[in-house]
């Protein structure tokens, strides 16, 4: 393994000056120019050849996972920054923020990184389509009850899953601990319709990946957690590192809960020069705090690894790409030393 690990870290640091240069062609490019650069699959096939087995062999190792939420909404790429071919080789999984009609070069982006041993999924929000379907009825689009919208939503949305290798299901809700017998009933009738329609695709794909996103204390009576490889703890939004433990301790909590698959969410740092609080806690960067967390001990529970959102967004610095990203999957998994 010590020996996989040195081979992924030198071929790793020959693709970053790579892509750097590559990156910079991109920023200061005023016309159209044909130039082939060869990379190192080209170069040196054998040795590339070596290096995915060593890097599939990596992620089908026991070492800290990294998901990584990629906004693909730009369907006409100026940048290399806008595919995931570019995102760092180490991600475990990459799930696509807009997974529907992809373009060509996505379907090609795609088989590149499964080379890599890199799963692509895309997530299905159960917050995000009942707040559609609210707006629609203040809007006055939508006439017909959210049971029938959301079993429609649910339809159209697993529908996507042939392209990917699995999907992200995500559930925040409110905790029943506060509700009504019949606001509790009415929570449960939702999500009864949301993970069925996730079970019965799950039992059909079992070769496929399952994991959850949110608040798994806010499930009531669900079994779903069991199917799903990971556990992504909503913690995107958090301003320090404590606090990660405490969304860890929640969750671990409720029944039923499995503990040993615990990730947790950060985000990026914006592109935005003037939010200063979005990917930071305080002043640190979040995605490094958040990855030296994911390396401390914890009682009752396993902390498996890290969430990215918006990962493009650390594409872009001056000196290296996706630098912090890259720093933070060093930290949880350091190449051996000799």
């Amino acid at each position: 393994m010590k020996n996989k690990m040195k081979n992924i870290f030198i071929v790793v640091s020959c693709f970053a000056a790579i892509t750097c240069f590559s990156a910079c062609d991109d920023w200061t490019e005023v016309e159209n120019v044909n130039i082939n650069t060869p990379g190192i699959e080209e170069q040196d096939p054998a040795a590339y050849a070596k290096y995915l087995q060593n890097l599939v062999a990596y992620k089908n190792s026991d070492h800290k996972v990294v998901y990584a939420w990629f906004d693909n909404r730009e369907k006409t790429p100026f940048s290399r920054g806008q595919h995931i071919s570019d995102a760092p080789d180490s991600l475990d999984v990459i799930s696509m923020m807009y997974p529907a009609e992809l373009a060509a070069f996505e379907l090609v982006d795609m088989q590149t990184v499964h080379a890599k041993g890199t799963k692509v999924v895309y997530t299905i929000s159960f917050d995000k389509i009942q707040k559609e379907y609210t707006e629609k009825v203040k809007e006055g689009t939508e006439t017909g009850s959210f049971d029938t919208y959301l079993k429609s939503e649910m339809d159209k949305q697993i529908g996507y899953a042939g392209s990917f290798d699995g999907m992200i299901t995500e559930y925040k809700g409110n905790n029943p601990i506060y509700m009504s017998a019949e606001q509790k009933a009415e929570a449960k009738k939702y999500q009864d319709i949301f993970f069925s329609a996730v079970s019965t695709w799950k039992t059909a794909n079992a070769d496929k990946l399952l994991t959850f996103q949110g608040y798994p204390e806010n499930l009531i009576e669900q079994t779903i957690l069991t199917n799903c490889k990971h556990i992504i703890l909503a913690t995107d939004n958090v301003t320090d590192d404590a606090q990660l433990s405490v969304f860890a301790r929640l969750a671990m909590a409720a029944a039923g809960v499995p503990t040993d698959r615990f990730v947790v969410a950060v985000s990026t740092a914006s592109l935005d020069a003037s939010d200063k609080q979005t990917g930071f806690y305080g002043t640190d960067r979040a995605l490094t705090e958040a990855a030296y967390w994911t390396t401390e001990p914890s009682d009752g529970y396993t902390r498996a690894g890290l969430a990215i959102y918006n990962v493009q967004n650390d594409y872009y610095n001056a000196t290296n790409t996706y630098q912090y990203v890259k720093e933070a999957i060093h930290i949880m998994n350091p190449a051996p030393k000799k």
